[in-house]
């Protein structure tokens, strides 16, 4: 199975890829990512973003806290012979720029493959993002970064660290003003919208409007044509469409689950299940954006093209909070009014309100 993890700032972005060994404690938390096999970080307004693999991050992250440790204490640390072969080299341009280069390989004189400059706000983002893995248990437990402190003798005369963290300073008190005004700012008093009155037909059509008044906001009175049954032009209304919204979609889409399994036959390749797991997974971390309070398991159903053709909220919460999950987006709502010929697969789908997303055969 595979498993993600995410961890997001808003300059920076760290995915990670992986497996879990067999034998790795299921904890109630979630699985633990024991294997690593793709890393990708997310630069805001940078492109394209960074991939590789363990090695890849893990000198991703020796370098961006080696670098930070520097940048923040003004001591330039000794370089050994081994950092000159890391993949990843972070050096430092002017006062708010900072060159992240990513090299093809481990020999020292390769050309660089993709160079990334990035602003001090930037660079702390990705610290940031550095500093939420190692606090993840679940994660990698066994890699830990090897800290040693640094002798002042090493030290050189520099610019201060409070001159260059100001970018981030100058953003950070920013947020601070406005969030002094926001709090003399009065709160608003929500008031519950009055329920409408039914009003008869008959009421309806005895209304007249003069040429020289205005209509209400939102009111368009119709006439009912001669020699249409109202009754039954109520009855149409109430069964397709209720208030510009048609019923008969969102009843197709809670019960699409159980219809698509009555008309479809079961995905048994292990290859195929592993595929379609990959792609829903892809699929709805992409399209998540709204974060939730509690975790949300659903039954996803996924056609043998990939498409989304059934979802059902498995625990209370996943019922209520189901605005806030792209799934309904996402289902292709042209295969539902149509037969489905096409085989299945179910999977578990859990939305965790600390942002991570678990995709696993049901």
């Amino acid at each position: 199975m595979t498993i993600q993890r995410q961890y997001s700032l808003p300059n920076c972005k760290l995915v990670l890829q992986g497996l879990s060994e067999t034998g790795s404690p299921n904890l109630s938390q979630g699985q633990v990512l024991s294997i690593l096999t793709n890393a990708e970080c997310h630069i805001q307004g940078q492109e394209p973003s960074l991939t590789g693999g363990r090695d890849f991050f893990e000198s991703l992250v020796r370098q961006v806290s080696s670098y930070a440790q520097e940048f923040l204490s003004g001591i330039s640390l000794p370089r050994h012979q081994s950092e000159s072969q890391e993949l990843v080299h972070l050096q430092k341009i002017d006062t708010n720029l900072h060159r992240l280069t990513v090299f093809e390989g481990n020999v020292q004189d390769q050309k660089p493959g993709i160079i990334v400059d990035l602003n001090t706000v930037q660079l702390f983002d990705l610290v940031e993002a550095v500093d939420q893995f190692f606090a993840d248990s679940l994660t990698l437990p066994g890699f830990s970064l090897a800290v040693r402190p640094v002798s002042r003798k090493d030290a050189k005369l520099g610019e201060p660290v409070a001159q260059k963290v100001i970018p981030a300073a100058v953003g950070m008190s920013g947020l601070a003003l406005a969030s002094l005004a926001l709090f003399f700012v009065p709160i608003p008093e929500v008031q519950r919208p009055k329920d409408p009155q039914p009003q008869s037909n008959e009421s309806i059509n005895n209304l007249e409007v003069s040429p020289n008044s205005t209509p209400e906001p939102g009111f368009n009175p119709t006439p009912t044509p001669e020699g249409l049954d109202s009754s039954s032009d109520a009855t149409i209304n109430s069964s397709d469409e209720v208030d510009g919204v048609d019923t008969s979609e969102q009843t197709l889409t809670q019960e699409n689950s159980e219809t698509s399994l009555t008309t479809s036959s079961k995905i048994t390749d292990e290859a195929e299940i592993q595929r379609l797991e990959n792609l829903l997974l892809e699929k709805i971390n992409n399209a998540w954006t709204i974060g939730i309070n509690e975790a949300l398991i659903y039954r996803v159903t996924v056609a043998s093209d990939g498409s989304i053709i059934g979802y059902k909220p498995i625990n209370p919460a996943a019922a209520d909070e189901v605005d806030k999950i792209p799934l309904p987006d996402l289902l292709n709502k042209q295969a539902l009014g149509e037969e489905n010929n096409q085989s299945i697969v179910e999977f578990k789908v859990l939305f965790q309100e600390n942002g991570l997303l678990e995709v696993e055969p049901w």
